[in-house]
């Protein structure tokens, strides 16, 4: 699939898209059957699904998609970022927790101090907090500040939460990079995500953990 059309169809990808003309219109396509020819490649790569032969997209689609264009090497990572917002990452890291069994909870609020978490998904004691950033990269101190601020939030909630014995700050990014730690805590770029929860209890000893 060529990387523009990808990278046109992720502005495509929401859930008042209902039928493939305004999908069509949406991603600046301008055949009908290159259109279809998209959503075929879409839902065949679990992105979407079609319903009397209309698109029906959920909220964490068009994160996927946007996945699906980074791994094209003709993709540009700026037009990507420049068609999502935070609620897109949201929207997945919610969803890729709930497939792990973790209860989850958006847009947290805790008070005193007044303080606000992305994402929560918690199982079995064990919290995870996500961090959302929409940036594809940044210079390491301000890195090293998200990531602090984040051990601060993981730090107010395990001692104000009787569910919670142990808590681990995370922050999600777009960028394509490999997991790495800052000031302990993991920099997850979002493609990796579910492999990192998949594999969490077995870096429990390598990275900033928050226990009660």
């Amino acid at each position: 699939m060529h990387p523009d059309l990808l990278c046109r169809s992720i502005g495509a990808v929401e859930p008042k898209v209902t039928t493939i003309k305004e999908f069509q219109s949406a991603a600046g396509i301008a055949s009908v059957s290159v259109a279809k020819i998209v959503l075929d490649f879409l839902i065949a790569r679990g992105i979407g699904r079609l319903a009397g032969g209309n698109p029906v997209f959920s909220a964490s689609d068009r994160l996927k998609a946007a996945i699906l264009s980074l791994q094209n090497p003709g993709c540009d990572t700026r037009l990507v970022s420049e068609q999502l917002s935070w609620r897109d990452f949201e929207g997945l890291a919610s969803e890729i927790l709930t497939s792990f069994g973790y209860k989850t909870t958006t847009n947290m609020r805790l008070t005193k101090p007044r303080i606000e978490i992305d994402v929560v998904g918690i199982s079995s004691g064990m919290a995870v907090l996500v961090d959302c950033k929409h940036w594809k990269r940044t210079n390491g101190s301000l890195i090293s500040a998200f990531a602090k601020k984040q051990e601060a939030r993981a730090i107010r909630l395990v001692k104000g939460d009787p569910r919670i014995t142990n808590a681990v700050p995370v922050i999600l990014t777009l960028n394509t990079e490999s997991v790495r730690l800052v000031e302990g805590v993991p920099i997850v770029p979002v493609i990796q995500f579910k492999s990192f929860l998949a594999d969490l209890q077995s870096h429990l000893s390598e990275i900033r953990v928050i226990r009660a």
